[in-house]
């Protein structure tokens, strides 16, 4: 069984606990307010509004029934997929969102304030928050999650646990699946400026819970990646929506980062609407239709040189010989931040200096360590290189624009932020998984989430 799928199994398995522990312990309700019905029947007519002015925003009209909770799952396409099926859904509903959210003292306070989301941290399997959202539940609210958990990379829907299926037969709830669709050219992972084309968010198919506990867990699964799986860019080659904005690929080396001409890593810089290769000169630029212009293009989209860049990562990997990458990084940073990590919690600098992926392990080393000492005072230590061997990590993932999220054993907890926008968060994790698997013997078909 795949580290992934022990992992969602071991969600699943906690999430039935928690229910039977809730059925024969005092209920003390959180979730689904009468502040939460209130801040959701005020904020909804604006935060479609906002939509609107952003994302040309067009909600659809579903079947949805006013007063019945929902479990919804929905594909993830860019950081405004939580408001588009908020709008499109009745009720109060609490998101799974990353425990980034809620790091910010005064804006995590009203978010919880208002909405009451449930923090989930990529980097690990949460059980707190499966167990969080079983309380949701409990308390009569609607429950959000994206099952990829991590807004896509390229377009396309990522990977879904197998597992995920076992955890949402656990609910026992009506599950609504839901499609957003346009909204990653809207505002890419990668990027900082808004692009404003047309966006909706479909209702694709609800699932009675009836229906549901009928339904083996093989059949939930495949239907869940059924009504999930979309791919924005062939969605836009039909409909050819024509999107307004500027400075159109600025930040893109954060998701291509390697040239497609000369293969090289980490050259690839852009500027405006332009990206090109530091090496050997290749350049492209975007048009506002969200595909490469230039001369000699070689892939024209964002979903196809991803699928070129991943194909690379296990040539390499496959094809380097057992002692390639071992005493020379392939990937290496300089300026980066360590952080120590706590769910929901503000981060505790560690340390700067330089991140590098060899083929069986992580470094950050630091001239300027910072470590709490017995009364939890941070104090520098001096020079410092933390190791982290690929078979001590147990996941991770690419959160934000560019911030490496590692979870290193059964507790610790780190992230890695970078200034630079060459420095790939995406490379280091494609990379990672590529090489722990093969040293297990795995199949190179999984990229981390």
């Amino acid at each position: 069984m795949s580290e992934e799928r022990r992992a969602a199994e071991t969600a699943a398995d906690s999430a039935q606990k928690s229910e039977k522990n809730g059925r024969n312990g005092k209920k003390t309700q959180k979730y689904n307010l009468p502040r939460h019905k209130i801040w959701f029947t005020v904020a909804k007519p604006l935060v479609y509004l906002y939509l609107k002015m952003v994302a040309n925003f067009k909600r659809q009209k579903n079947d949805l029934k006013k007063g019945q909770p929902y479990l919804m799952l929905c594909n993830h396409i860019c950081e405004l997929d939580p408001l588009m099926v908020i709008v499109s859904a009745p009720g109060v509903i609490h998101a799974l969102a990353s425990d980034h959210l809620f790091k910010h003292a005064i804006f995590g306070k009203f978010v919880r304030h208002v909405a009451e989301p449930i923090p989930i941290v990529r980097a690990q399997m949460d059980l707190k928050s499966i167990k969080e959202a079983m309380q949701a539940k409990k308390d009569g609210g609607s429950i959000l999650i994206f099952p990829e958990a991590n807004c896509c990379f390229s377009g396309k829907t990522s990977y879904i646990a197998p597992a995920t299926a076992k955890l949402v037969k656990q609910f026992k709830m009506p599950v609504a699946l839901f499609n957003v669709k346009g909204g990653y050219l809207t505002h890419p992972k990668w990027c900082h400026s808004w692009r404003k084309g047309r966006t909706t968010c479909e209702l694709v198919r609800v699932i009675e819970a009836d229906e549901l506990a009928k339904m083996s867990v093989d059949e939930t699964y495949d239907a869940i990646v059924d009504a999930l799986t979309f791919n924005d860019i062939d969605y836009q080659r039909e409909k050819m929506v024509y999107y307004k904005g500027h400075d159109l690929l600025e930040g893109a080396e954060r998701m291509l980062y390697q040239c497609p001409k000369c293969g090289a890593l980490s050259t690839m810089q852009s500027r405006g609407d332009s990206i090109g290769c530091t090496e050997c000169g290749y350049t492209v630029t975007m048009n506002h239709y969200g595909f490469f212009e230039g001369e000699g293009v070689l892939l024209d989209s964002f979903d196809t040189w991803d699928d070129w860049q991943r194909q690379q990562a296990v040539k390499l990997v496959t094809e380097s010989g057992e002692d390639a990458f071992l005493e020379e990084p392939l990937l290496v940073s300089d300026s980066d931040e360590l952080y120590r990590a706590k769910r929901a919690e503000p981060n505790v600098l560690a340390g700067v200096g330089s991140f590098a992926l060899y083929r069986d392990r992580l470094e950050f080393s630091t001239k300027n360590a910072f470590e709490a000492d017995e009364n939890g005072v941070s104090q520098n230590i001096g020079a410092k290189t933390y190791v982290w061997p690929f078979t001590e990590i147990t996941k991770m993932s690419c959160v934000s624009k560019n911030k490496v999220q590692i979870s290193v054993g059964e507790k610790d907890y780190y992230e890695i932020h970078s200034p630079h926008t060459y420095r790939s968060a995406y490379a280091y994790m494609i990379y990672f998984y590529c090489f722990k698997r093969h040293a297990q013997g795995k199949p190179l078909d999984y990229f981390g989430m």
